[in-house]
């Protein structure tokens, strides 16, 4: 289930609760326990939790309670369940986040199972769920390590950076439930996903609705749906559309045109809300489910960016989310927000989530202060090849785009980061198709770096003699030994026989040391060009 905007209620523990509530089960009254020989389903630790538990909190990483501990862990919840208000109503248990492999057991019940690290999902627990009643609510989590666990390893799995054991550069192996989990009490036909593209050549919001009914029979009914300014305001437009929904999923795509669109602009990150509200002719109250979205095109031509057809030069970093403890989550949410705000006000306009998404609170951010976003998955960095890899590339990489798309400051689908020629690089470079059904409305990077030119039997470095320091790439000398030019897509050339000194980052010297044969008096003569285009020789 997508990330979107819901209007919801925040409600303590009752005898029953309005319409489509969520109740969280965030916070500190979880427990934690370890299972290092992987013995906790055979000894059924999903019926209570172990007398060894220790405290934890919700959404946070295994490794705060147990430091420098990978693979099997288990957590407990206990909760009381109120009521569902909705004749015929579902209840949902949603994670938004579990790092890696989840398998979640109610009431002793296997209720559902999801492997990925950063993408929500759902589960419908009505036919387990105790209302009125306490309940107990256990999760098993494999952080995967080089150890092979029920098939998983660390990685053939969309992991980040992460290494075992951790070096310098690379990301530590931590996880755990690191996304909220929800209860939500739900109509059993309700809206179960909402996509809003917003063009500003026509003034016209695309909008695309999913209507899951979870019922036994068909329902009829109708989809209102309307287009304000986020922030405050009358409704600008409405449309409603009545069908029948038969048993499952039914998507209903309409459009909304506005005459006089605001711009979501770097300066002035206007947003508008969308909303879907479905009602059907058997009685109880409406569902409804709200996105915000903006109206901005962004798209490179000639040479250079561009932002709503005026050009635009990029000034970009990027970020881990590495913070103290929590790695990717921060102890306080605030410490994210307050990066981010740090960067805009540095001068930058974008920010880059290298080897992994956003906190939806950071693109909420990003939406709001006019920082475009280039967005990565835990699968842009490199997957060892495996029977798995398609499917976990094309779930990792679809689950991730659903969950974002709505948001009008992610301007740039990250697909790989330094991944070489692999099996990996090929799978990513054949799926734009994919990427374009989920979403057409935005550029996509396939490689940073181009590294999957780089040391394979075909590709640009393999042809060429590298010299360079023990202790870095940089600076270093090449030797074209071939007769042959070496044509590079970088925009020169590497001569025939010819040798070539690339300096380091910081002006470093790069130095080619010519040993005599025997003693004797020699002469040397040697002509120094640049291989960029524009560069200037010397002699």
């Amino acid at each position: 289930m997508m990330k979107s905007c819901i209007g919801v209620i925040l409600l303590a523990v009752m005898a029953s609760i309005s319409p489509a509530a969520v109740i969280t089960l965030d916070g500190d009254k979880w427990s934690l326990a370890t299972d290092p020989r992987n013995v906790g389903r055979e000894e059924k630790w999903f019926e209570a939790p172990r007398t060894n538990a220790v405290g934890t909190r919700v959404p946070w990483i295994i490794q705060d309670a147990f430091p420098e501990y990978h693979g099997v862990a288990w957590y407990w919840r206990a909760f009381n369940a109120p009521t569902n208000s909705h004749v015929g109503g579902r209840f949902l248990l949603r994670f938004w986040a579990v790092d890696y492999l989840a398998e979640v057991w109610l009431n002793g019940v296997r209720v559902g199972g999801h492997e990925g690290g950063e993408t929500p999902f759902v589960f419908d627990v009505t036919d387990t769920l105790r209302s009125g009643a306490k309940n107990l609510l256990a999760v098993r989590v494999l952080n995967p390590t080089h150890e092979r666990i029920d098939g998983v390893v660390l990685n053939e799995t969309p992991k980040q950076a992460r290494a075992v054991p951790y070096r310098a550069g690379d990301a530590y192996d931590h996880g755990g439930i690191t996304g909220s989990a929800e209860l939500l009490a739900m109509p059993p036909v309700r809206i179960e996903d909402l996509f809003a593209r917003a063009d500003p050549k026509t003034g016209a919001i695309r909008i695309e609705t999913n209507v899951r009914n979870a019922d036994q029979k068909p329902a009829r009914g109708q989809l209102e749906f309307t287009v304000s300014p986020a922030a405050a305001g009358e409704t600008l437009q409405a449309e409603v559309i009545r069908r029948e929904f038969p048993v499952g999923d039914t998507l209903v795509a309409t459009s909304l045109k506005l005459t006089q669109p605001r711009l979501w602009e770097l300066n002035d990150p206007f947003l508008y809300r969308v909303t879907a509200r479905l009602t059907t002719t058997e009685p109880g109250p409406a569902d409804e489910l709200s996105a915000r979205c903006g109206f901005r095109e962004f798209r490179f031509e000639n040479g250079h960016f561009r932002l709503n057809g005026r050009r635009l030069l990029l000034r970009s970093t990027h970020t881990c989310n590495h913070f103290p403890v929590g790695l990717k989550l921060p102890p306080d949410p605030d410490m994210a927000r307050r990066d981010l705000i740090d960067v805009k006000a540095m001068g930058f306009n974008m920010i880059r989530f290298i080897w992994g998404g956003a906190e939806r609170y950071q693109l909420d951010l990003c939406d709001e202060i006019g920082l475009m976003v280039y967005e990565e998955s835990f699968a842009s960095w490199p997957m060892q090849d495996s029977p798995q890899l398609a499917a976990r590339w094309n779930q990792a990489v679809t689950e991730f785009i659903r969950r974002d798309r709505n948001h009008p400051s992610v301007v740039i689908w990250g697909l790989l980061n330094e991944v070489r020629d692999s099996p990996h690089f090929h799978l990513a470079a054949a799926s734009l198709p994919t990427v374009r059904q989920f979403d057409d409305s935005r550029m996509v990077f396939l490689n940073s770096g181009r590294w999957d030119l780089a040391q394979t039997d075909s590709g640009v470095f393999a042809r060429l003699n590298i010299w360079h320091s023990p202790s870095d790439r940089e600076p270093w000398t090449t030797l074209n030994p071939s007769s042959e030019a070496v044509e590079t897509p970088f925009g020169f050339t590497w001569p025939g026989r010819q040798v070539a000194l690339h300096p380091g980052p910081r002006g470093e010297y790069s130095v080619v040391r010519w040993t005599t044969p025997v003693v004797d008096n020699y002469a040397v003569d040697a002509t120094f060009t640049g291989l960029s285009p524009s560069s200037i020789s010397c002699s």
